[in-house]
């Protein structure tokens, strides 16, 4: 059966790139032969892999079957691989990384060319991801993730601790008053970040021994962090987020925070999230240290915020 395995590949990365012309360019060869290949092995297998049409491809129950295991003959072979280089210290092929696309557009973006001069051999492929991840199915070395909900069987790793501040617009809080302590926000349209599988509705202060959990309401949820920094800035109401995301806002007056003097109790760490394996790639370690030395125990955007808060 040993003839099958290129075939087998080869189907792998058509589902990977989800069409027959992409997988072609990715793996340098012919539309032609990715088709002969995927056809031939559906003679052989005897059953359908694929559903084409012209537009888009899909899986059978077979197809889905024989993907996952795709996947796992590349994944095992890019581990060879990866431990045979490392003994010569060695970091090359092909890194595909996820990551969420506010955080890694803003900040994440900014360090690539210097790793990638560090790293001249190595192949970087990135993919903003904002849904719910399969970090295997998805074909990832490596997700790079701020979600509450970590996807099963993997390693993750914590890079960097993010910073909450509350925040309003000038003309929200010249209309509604400035709240001097959590109870006050009953009071106040309050946007609240809600995803599939989690809302934040329940905004947590902590003041010295002193912790608040307030119940919060307003008229506006979405599960797109900047776009409530967007309704906030235009004067909607009061919203919690992440340091990483107001730099710009907080300095030019855009936003303005408010209590200061309550801490916002709400643990959330970007990490690095990947498949358990016995040695880890050296380049998913690389790119992995790469980061956390470059964001450093107190991050860029809080280092500039202690400076005007």
């Amino acid at each position: 059966m040993r003839e099958l395995l290129e075939p087998i590949v080869i189907f792998t990365h058509v589902v990977r790139a989800q069409g027959f012309s992409a997988a072609a360019r990715r793996l340098g060869i012919s539309k032609s032969k990715v088709s002969s290949q995927v056809s031939m092995l559906e003679q052989q297998m005897g059953v359908q892999l694929v559903q084409r049409t012209t537009r888009s491809l899909s899986l059978t129950e077979a197809g889905e079957t024989l993907y996952r295991h795709g996947e796992s003959i590349i994944r095992e072979v890019d581990s060879a691989v990866a431990n045979v280089q490392s003994l010569h210290h060695e970091i090359r092929g092909v890194l595909r990384v996820g990551m969420t696309q506010a955080f890694g557009s803003m900040h994440l973006m900014p360090l690539i060319p210097e790793f990638m001069s560090r790293y001249p051999n190595l192949e970087l492929e990135i993919s903003f991801l904002d849904h719910k991840v399969d970090v295997v199915n998805e074909g990832l070395d490596l997700l790079l993730t701020m979600s509450e909900q970590l996807p099963l069987g993997m390693v993750a790793r914590p890079l960097m601790d993010c910073r909450f501040v509350l925040v309003a617009s000038p003309d929200y809080l010249a209309k509604h008053g400035v709240p001097n302590n959590p109870e006050e926000l009953v009071t106040h349209n309050c946007l609240v970040y809600k995803s599939e599988w989690y809302e934040h509705a329940v905004w947590e202060f902590k003041r010295g021994s002193e912790e608040k959990k307030i119940p919060v309401k307003g008229n506006y949820r979405v599960d797109d962090a900047p776009a409530l920094k967007e309704v906030a800035k235009k004067g909607l109401g009061i919203v919690y987020l992440s340091t990483y995301l107001l730099e710009d806002e907080i300095r030019e007056g855009e936003l303005i925070p408010i209590m200061t003097e309550w801490s916002l109790n709400h643990p959330l760490a970007l990490q690095a999230v990947y498949p358990r394996r016995q040695n880890l790639a050296p380049k998913v370690r690389a790119f992995t240290d790469f980061v956390k030395e470059s964001l450093g125990e107190v991050p860029p955007w809080d280092r500039k915020l202690a400076l005007i808060l």
